[in-house]
């Protein structure tokens, strides 16, 4: 998309108790030691609701650029991305990729968690690796992944050793090497908590890739381009061949995730309040706002005009 919408970027991920940024590619916060007071550490363990608490400052919706990893060691986090919601309760991972569009965050007062977001660019955590690779094929839409307690620890322990280096100051010898060895380890795991859940052994050839790509493809294209045959033509493969990788893989319709993006622009423009409707179909490369009212009004089941007014 242009840079026309709201873009949450790392420097604006919300600081925690403990928060850290290295070489701007990469923010590690946690409120793993903030004091919880009993009352509220009794409900959580009961599982009972406590006061919902949002981010300070944040205008939803965003299209995020940057990659997430946020571990919930106790509580409840509720997300909505690309209108779908998601609930994060104890001992759970989460992953969403650069792309998304952010709806809403929302957490249970008294939640502990632990946050990584990186670049895409990010060396700290290199996407050739082999765990990169697996979690960057499994995440073409968010992912969570529920986790035994004792693997919950071990991970944040782990996420305690990388603040504790990263925390070590400039002159810190072989700093991010350091880092960068341990977040390996972290991906590792992340990525064998995957394969454990998809049960195989390693990606399927290239397919997990030409997934990945689509997905890609799709972020950066889709205020232009809706069919399918464009994106084929992209990857050098044909619709037939496309549309059945992307089925497999992701086990959605192609056509299905074209137009979620779609709508996710749209929805992003008609929000921020500074386009009217003919505007926000000419920058999506609509034919005129008619269609564009009709497809919008397929996918949400309101029209851009009724979602401006009651969004």
């Amino acid at each position: 998309m242009k840079e026309i919408v709201s873009t949450l970027r790392l420097d604006m991920v919300p600081a925690m108790a403990r928060t850290l940024s290295l070489k701007d590619e990469v923010v590690i916060s946690d409120n793993l030691d903030s004091r919880v007071p009993e009352g509220i550490s009794a409900k959580l363990r009961k599982r009972q609701p406590t006061r919902t608490l949002k981010p300070d400052g944040m205008k939803f919706p965003y299209r995020v650029a940057f990659n997430t990893i946020l571990f919930v060691e106790s509580g409840r986090v509720d997300i909505i991305i690309n209108l779908k919601e998601y609930r994060i309760e104890g001992c759970s991972i989460f992953l969403a990729a650069s792309g998304i569009v952010l709806d809403s965050l929302s957490y249970q007062a008294g939640t502990r968690f632990f946050i990584i977001a990186y670049s895409d660019a990010g060396s700290i955590i290199p996407a050739t690796s082999r765990p990169s690779r697996i979690i960057s094929a499994a995440t073409y839409a968010p992912l969570l992944l529920p986790v035994d307690p004792g693997r919950m620890d071990r991970h944040l322990q782990l996420l305690r050793v990388v603040q504790h280096v990263a925390e070590g100051g400039p002159d810190y010898s072989f700093k991010e090497d350091i880092v960068e060895g341990f977040a390996k380890v972290i991906a590792g795991g992340i990525a064998r908590i995957i394969l454990e859940r998809s049960g195989s052994r390693r990606p399927s050839g290239r397919r997990p890739t030409i997934l990945r790509q689509f997905i890609a493809s799709v972020q950066k294209n889709c205020d232009r381009h809706r069919d399918l045959e464009f994106y084929a033509k992209e990857l050098c493969v044909t619709p037939k061949y496309l549309s059945r990788i992307v089925s497999e893989q992701s086990g959605r319709v192609a056509t299905e995730i074209i137009r979620e993006y779609v709508i996710a622009g749209a929805r992003l423009l008609l929000s921020g309040g500074d386009y009217n409707v003919q505007q926000v179909s000419n920058l999506m490369s609509f034919p005129n706002a008619s269609y564009f009212g009709r497809y919008f009004l397929k996918a949400t089941g309101m029209t851009p005009r009724q979602f401006q007014l009651f969004m």
